[in-house]
């Protein structure tokens, strides 16, 4: 069986029939042989038929050859991360309660896909087809061919970008904002509509990737924050700790346990599980 025809296929084909048509002309014909025997009447009734007739054939041409346009795939990551590869070979990593939607088939011109949520993207090079994605209809990303992460924050509806190889074009969809062009190992904010370059990289930005995490000097209530977005889990910090304390350390894919362990050996801390939450207290 012969593959189904796309209607730019079809067009391409048949652009030269289409080319070959005189309308004028033909219309001009028409009227001569009128004009030649003015004995021949039509009936309003016939000529308002004729005209219905012609609607439902070019109705029935159009649904048949211009289709309804690519069939969208949606792929959601409910419990885990998923991967998904893109019909251009793309790959696509997406995180834990996020969701991708693209095209069975990309158009010509670009490769565009529409993202809530967080992802990791390795984009097969092709510079005659860009390769855009709308993030949550807040923020539209525009490569070539390139290694990048995108992570939206529901706390400040912020949407950062980080891009690990090549390059890339970041620009709000809201108020149309100037593109900002993101090179390897650099990093971008979009909020309240403004796009600001972040002075440092985040060395965690990707650890749900990884599973590294970075930590220097880095004050306890941070370190909370990342260990639980990283480990999913609510971690508390009671008032007896002091809220100067800083933490430095390199983790490499370790459970929670060993990760808390060592938070507590190394900050004097006492933790405990309540309520599926940790909680972590200052020795009496």
């Amino acid at each position: 069986m012969k593959p189904k025809e796309s209607f730019e296929e079809h067009v391409l084909r048949n652009l030269g029939n289409y080319q070959s048509i005189d309308v004028e002309g033909d219309w001009k014909k028409v009227r001569k042989r009128m004009n030649q025997n003015k004995s021949i009447q039509i009936h309003p009734f016939w000529r308002a038929a004729a005209v219905v007739i012609l609607l439902l054939g070019v109705g029935y041409l159009a649904l048949t050859n211009l289709g309804t346009g690519p069939d969208l795939i949606s792929v959601f990551a409910d419990g885990q991360k998923k991967e998904v590869v893109l019909p251009d070979g793309s790959n696509i990593t997406l995180n834990k309660h996020s969701e991708l939607v693209y095209p069975e088939k990309f158009k010509r011109g670009e490769r565009t896909v529409k993202l809530t949520g967080e992802a990791f993207f390795k984009v097969v090079s092709n510079p005659s087809q860009a390769f855009v994605v709308n993030v949550e209809q807040k923020a539209k990303v525009r490569v070539l061919g390139t290694t990048f992460s995108i992570r939206p924050d529901q706390r400040d509806e912020s949407i950062s970008v980080q891009v690990l190889e090549g390059k890339v074009a970041f620009s709000s969809s809201i108020n149309g904002s100037h593109e900002i062009i993101l090179a390897k190992d650099e990093q971008a904010t979009l909020n309240e509509g403004s796009i600001i370059k972040d002075d440092t990289v985040d060395r965690n930005f990707i650890s749900w990737i990884t599973g590294e995490l970075f930590f220097y000097r880095e004050n306890i209530k941070e370190v909370c924050r990342q260990l639980q977005e990283h480990y999913e889990i609510e971690i508390v910090l009671e008032n007896s700790v002091p809220g100067d304390l800083t933490f430095t350390s390199t983790m490499n894919n370790q459970d929670l346990e060993s990760v808390l362990d060592e938070i507590s050996l190394v900050l004097g801390l006492d933790y405990r599980y309540e309520n599926e939450k940790v909680i972590f207290t200052s020795p009496e």
